[in-house]
């Protein structure tokens, strides 16, 4: 095989051969050039879902065909962020679009670390403005889709998610209520997460963090309620004030005036600040009245955290193994 190419290669380029006619590839370099900058991914499945190309291949076959037949490339692949992307050529002297697609994936991995996850609409809108460039949705979504744990949560709304992301504040959120709760009502939910003054960027709506649940390993959701499938120990995912907190509750058997809480929090070695820090943060807490703190278990929604009975993990085969759509 590399025989017959090398044969063509020096027969296409000696001197006085007419151009060959490429009509296909024509069409793939112009839509090429209209398409960049974007990721190399990106570039295959529009060249398939245009019709130049019977299924996606990998440009570089492009730029090939381009050298070969005499023709002058379009695009050129580079690497920046972990990502294989297409880039125009010749480039644009006004911006690097290496530095935008960077801050995309930067900005990307940022809000879905302090907000749970993120849309495409404000990623869009804050890499527009720390750089001062136009910035296209379309790039955005071809730069934070392209990773394996990528997942649409809503994709009319733009709404995804990123597993991979570490720290992520909702999820350990998420996972601190349950280990205390074991099964509680999304809205019950939603408002320990809000209680957080640094969760300033958690905006997404209730219906969103079911999406987001359903994906976080051993939880499930069903019927307006949130569960753990697997039982998690409070000690895998709390601070130590916040273990502090769960055992005074427990032993008190339910809610405690604050002054009378503080107390026993003070007498098992609990600092003032870390108290009031907790009490008026932490998720797992929620105020059943005035001056009255309670743990998060799904009462304060009413009944079992808003749990239908025919929805509860257990009740059924598909609860039991943990499905996910």
């Amino acid at each position: 095989m590399r025989q017959l190419c090398a044969r063509l290669v020096r027969r296409l380029a000696q001197p006085g051969a007419p151009a060959p006619s490429a009509p296909a590839l024509d069409a793939a370099l112009v839509l090429a050039a209209q398409a960049t900058p974007t990721t190399a991914h990106a570039l295959a499945r529009l060249l398939a879902d245009a019709h130049v190309a019977a299924r996606p291949f990998d440009p570089a076959g492009l730029l090939t065909a381009a050298a070969v037949l005499g023709r002058d490339p379009t695009f050129t692949l580079d690497v920046v962020k972990g990502l294989r992307v297409a880039l125009p050529s010749p480039p644009d002297p006004s911006e690097d679009p290496r530095d935008v697609i960077a801050a995309i994936v930067d900005t990307a991995h940022a809000v879905v670390r302090r907000a749970g996850a993120a849309r495409i609409s404000d990623i869009t809108g804050r890499v527009a403005a720390a750089l001062g460039v136009w910035v296209e949705d379309e790039l955005v979504t071809a730069a934070v889709s392209e990773p394996h744990d990528f997942a649409w949560l809503e994709r009319r709304s733009g709404w995804f998610y990123l597993a991979s992301v570490a720290k992520n504040s909702v999820v350990s959120r998420v996972l601190k209520v349950l280990s205390v709760a074991g099964r509680i009502g999304l809205g019950d939910l939603h408002a320990g997460i809000r209680r957080d003054e640094r969760m300033r960027e958690f905006v997404m709506p209730e219906y969103i963090l079911a999406e987001l649940c359903e994906r976080i390993p051993d939880v499930a959701v069903r019927g307006g309620g949130v569960a753990l499938v697997r039982p998690l120990a409070p000690a895998d995912v709390l601070e130590t004030t916040e273990l502090t907190l769960v055992r005074v509750l427990r032993e008190h058997e339910g809610p405690m005036e604050r002054r009378e809480l503080e107390r026993a929090c003070a007498a098992a070695g609990m600092k003032a600040s870390s108290f009031n820090n907790r009490i008026a943060y932490s998720p797992i807490i929620v105020e059943r009245g005035r001056g009255l703190f309670g743990l998060r278990d799904g009462r304060a929604a009413g009944g079992e955290g808003g749990w239908p009975k025919s929805s509860r993990p257990g009740g059924s085969d598909e609860a039991r193994t943990g499905h996910r759509r």
